[in-house]
Formats: C-alpha cells, structure tokens, sequence
C-alpha cells in the first residue's frame, strides 16, 4: 500500500515562507543580535573584555604614550610598551567599574591578554 504524498502544508516549512522579504530579513538580524549578545555574556562571564573595549583602550593606551613628554615623536614607538598600557587600562578601569558596581564584570588579567592578542595578533580577513 502506498501512503498518499503529503499536502504543502506538511511538508514546507510554513515559518520561513510564511514572511516577506523584509520580514525574513529583519528576523535574520535580531537572530544574530540575539546570538551576539549570548556570545558577548559568555565571555564577560568568563572575565573577557569585547573588541570595544580592547579598542578603546589600546586608542587611549597610544595617546598616553605619545603625550607623556615632548620628545616622543623623535623616538622609536615601542609596541610593547603601548600593549603593556592596553592590558593596564583594561584591568584598572574593569576593577573600579566593579568597586562602584559589583555587576559589572571584573576581567581576568590573562583573559585580557589573550583579547589583546586577538585583537591585534590575529591577521585581517582577506577580501579574496
């Protein structure tokens, strides 16, 4: 005996067709919003700071070392000493914006580290 083949509704998936264009777009990016914000929990849980932060503070770490003294522009800028300033600034600012609120996420020193070297170390995309 032969079943009989199933009617359109049964088998398409009315979810995804039942949106427009539009609307299926819209779902789309609240999705993946939806599934950033998880992964940005995650890893504030695990004491890591996002790329904005890190940017951030390595934008600030290259303006404390340029303008600490007249001199700096004649001199070799020193890498090193700029993500030493990063990995300062991360921690020190994680640790008072947890003394005034204890929600807030208090990083781990390697757990910054290891941001920094992702943010920096980790070579572009190419367009290729």
């Amino acid at each position: 005996m032969r079943t009989p083949p199933p009617s359109d509704l049964q088998y398409l998936p009315v979810h995804r067709y039942a949106r427009d264009p539009y609307q299926q777009t819209a779902w789309e990016r609240r999705e993946a919003a939806r599934r950033k914000a998880e992964q940005r929990e995650r890893q504030r849980a695990r004491g890591m700071p996002d790329a904005a932060t890190v940017e951030r503070a390595l934008v600030d770490a290259l303006r404390i070392y340029l303008t600490r003294d007249n001199t700096t522009l004649q001199r070799i800028l020193d890498p090193a000493a700029v993500l030493l300033y990063a990995r300062d600034l991360v921690l020190s600012r994680s640790y008072v914006a947890h003394e005034q609120d204890p929600e807030k996420p208090r990083y781990e020193p390697a757990a910054v580290v290891e941001a920094i070297r992702r943010r920096v170390m980790v070579p572009p995309r190419t367009s290729f």
